[in-house]
């Protein structure tokens, strides 16, 4: 019987793909493929004290593959280049993205 955590995380999984917008997902290496991304509104760094500059944010699902620096995705006609790891956890990866 599964635990408490393991259900757990399968609801917000299940939660997160409602929420997902559908992309085309442009790995560095390999063939294009289809997966939910989130596309976070633009926040500012709180991590740069000195220069706080507002960032673009892209959560994937970890179920779904792997996301690396250097991956592309294209969301409404546009591409974006993923630059950097922001954050994680067991569900998702969060990164930086720009305009490619």
């Amino acid at each position: 019987m599964p635990n408490f955590a393991t259900k757990a995380k399968a609801k917000l999984e299940r939660g997160w793909r409602k929420l997902a917008a559908p992309c085309q997902f442009i790995p560095a290496s390999g063939e294009p493929f289809y997966r939910g991304v989130n596309v976070i509104a633009t926040q500012t760094d709180a991590s740069n004290e000195y220069l706080p500059q507002p960032i673009a944010l892209a959560e994937f699902l970890k179920a779904d593959g792997a996301v690396n620096v250097d991956d592309e995705f294209a969301l409404n006609g546009t591409t974006y280049l993923l630059t950097q790891l922001h954050s994680f956890d067991e569900i998702s990866h969060t990164f930086v993205y720009i305009a490619n």
